[in-house]
């Protein structure tokens, strides 16, 4: 009976995987294929006033590997707010992070760092903005860039859409920099429930760094899917690997998002240029 079982269950799962991807091929084909698959994609995005998860993360690079704790509260499109302990009940960082700025605590060696997006871009290699950081964290897909020059493939038992270039929309241009900004983005997209599975970010003039974000371990909130793990693989010169697992998530309740800077805490880079 067992071997009954498995063979029964082995069958179905095959003929659920054949049944999917000859879906896929039909959609693929439809002239209206990728508008559909963005529209039902867009339609899944997780929706929130309010997110505060406590985490777990763990950072591979070619220097050190480190594990840590840590918190992340989002007021939607307004904040996000981090601080990450490297010991249990200790905090090392608080991180600060608004649509214009980036500001940073370092409880460990008492220096902050105050200023723009530099800091975030240097680490990912790739060029961030807020509702870009908003989108990777959720698993959602850019709200401000444009959205009609996509082609809709397939990969496996996904969809597979993607860009040569996607530019900010106008209306959302701050500075010259993001006007001549040109991401080449490829979006797997599952077909069971249309939620982003894998996301590959580059910009255009960096042809040697690219970022690579893995979604999985989806967990239903009022009817919505949110992956409680993310892995980030910053594919450059100096390879990284993040793999954060989400703990505890609690959604649209009253949060805050306190940060002072210590009147004893230096710059970062006056500290450095003392050394």
């Amino acid at each position: 009976m067992p071997v009954l079982l498995i063979a029964i269950a082995f069958t179905s799962a095959c003929k659920t995987g054949r049944e999917a991807k000859k879906e896929i091929k039909e959609t693929v084909k439809q002239d209206t294929g990728v508008g559909l698959v963005f529209s039902k994609m867009k339609d899944a995005q997780f929706d929130f006033r309010t997110m505060n998860v406590k985490f777990q993360a763990k950072v591979e690079s070619e220097k050190n590997n480190l594990g840590f704790g840590g918190s992340m509260r989002i007021i939607k499109d307004r904040t996000i707010w981090l601080s990450l302990s490297a010991m249990v009940g200790i905090e090392a960082f608080r991180i600060f992070i608004t649509p214009d700025s980036v500001k940073m605590i370092n409880r460990l060696n008492k220096t902050y760092f105050k200023g723009d997006y530099q800091l975030i871009n240097e680490l990912l290699k790739t060029p961030f903005d807020f509702d870009m950081l908003q989108a990777l964290v959720t698993g959602n897909d850019f709200s401000y860039y444009e959205n009609n020059i996509f082609k809709v493939g397939e990969d496996a038992r996904s969809y597979k859409i993607s860009t040569p270039g996607r530019k900010k929309l106008k209306n959302y241009v701050a500075n010259q920099s993001d006007m001549d900004r040109v991401l080449v983005q490829d979006l797997w997209i599952s077909p069971g429930n249309y939620k982003i599975i894998r996301q590959q970010i580059k910009e255009i003039s960096k042809e040697n760094s690219k970022l690579v974000v893995d979604y999985s371990a989806f967990v239903v909130f009022d009817d919505q899917l949110l992956a409680h793990q993310i892995d980030v693989n910053v594919e450059a010169e100096q390879k990284m690997k993040v793999v954060i697992d989400f703990e505890k998530v609690s959604v649209d309740e009253e949060i805050t998002v306190p940060f002072v800077i210590p009147e004893s805490f230096v710059p970062m880079d006056q500290q450095q240029k003392n050394k």
